[in-house]
């Protein structure tokens, strides 16, 4: 399956070739070159464009003239080998590489490309928002694009919705009784200039430190100071955001839940979900 033009450095992906362009240029990367100019899509590899413009487009790529076999070739051992097949075996097999071959990056160390392969960069975009059409690659995705307040919801609506729903088993906190009760008001801070020590300015409540004011006032802001309102019923570890959960969730840290239930139980609770935040 085709996709987004992606770096290979970082897995970000572009809706064009130029916005992947100027990434690359920008931070250095290595931009994506496996793509097709006549679709204007991205593919994983040399040989998966390949067969997409043998297939779509009725003409052998490799065959052309003007193209260029893949050399089988490793940069980080300065190696050439005799096919792709032997360049992917030692990739695979040696120990100075830790390789993921669905997005041909090499990783630091075994556990990086772990954590990389449990992540969600190779998921697709499966989950739709309650509120728009905007897609997201998991559950917790969609819970902090909510709570960013780009639906005019708050973070507080939000946690006050899931403590509504009565999820079995308890995850809240602070357990409420009878209808939900959004909270009408919260605190707001706002930091003056006087909040500057000399060097940087400093939050008056946990005294963390930011070389901008604006950047102090997105601190206050945000959901630092917030009370923990969620506990994993397993490891009891608490949270402050029903996003940070459900993220904890993802992880298998302690193992609560599999993936292909959280998205399950996800689908079941969006619409009832939504309901409660346009009461």
């Amino acid at each position: 399956m085709p996709v987004d033009h992606f770096c290979l450095t970082c897995s970000k992906t572009f809706a064009s070739i130029n916005g992947l362009n100027s990434h690359a240029r920008a931070k250095r990367h290595t931009a994506n070159p496996f793509f097709c100019e006549e679709c204007d899509v991205s593919f994983i590899s040399n040989q998966a464009l390949q067969s997409h413009t043998n297939s779509t487009h009725g003409y052998d790529f490799a065959g052309s003239d003007d193209s260029e076999e893949e050399e089988p070739y490793c940069n980080g051992c300065e190696r050439l080998f005799v096919n792709m097949y032997a360049l992917n075996q030692h990739l695979f097999a040696s120990p100075k590489h830790n390789w993921c071959f669905d997005c041909s990056r090499d990783f630091a160390s075994e556990s990086s490309l772990v954590q990389h392969q449990n992540s969600l960069a190779h998921e697709d975009r499966n989950f739709k928002c309650p509120f728009c059409n905007g897609m997201f690659k998991s559950p917790s995705s969609i819970a902090l694009h909510i709570e960013s307040g780009c639906h005019t919801i708050t973070r507080h609506q939000v946690t006050a919705a899931v403590h509504n729903m009565r999820i079995i088993p308890n995850i809240s906190i602070k357990r409420l009784t009878g209808p939900m009760q959004p909270p009408t008001t919260h605190t707001t801070y706002i930091a003056t200039e006087a909040s500057f020590n000399g060097t940087k300015y400093e939050c008056f409540l946990c005294t963390r430190r930011f070389d901008t004011l604006h950047g102090l006032n997105a601190h206050l802001n945000s959901a630092a100071h917030d009370d923990e309102e969620f506990r994993c019923p397993k490891c009891r570890r608490e949270f402050t955001l029903i996003s940070g959960f459900v993220q904890h969730l993802e992880s298998r840290v302690c193992g609560f839940a599999k993936p292909a239930q959280i998205n399950g139980y996800y689908t079941n609770l969006t619409d009832r979900f939504s309901g409660l935040l346009t009461m």
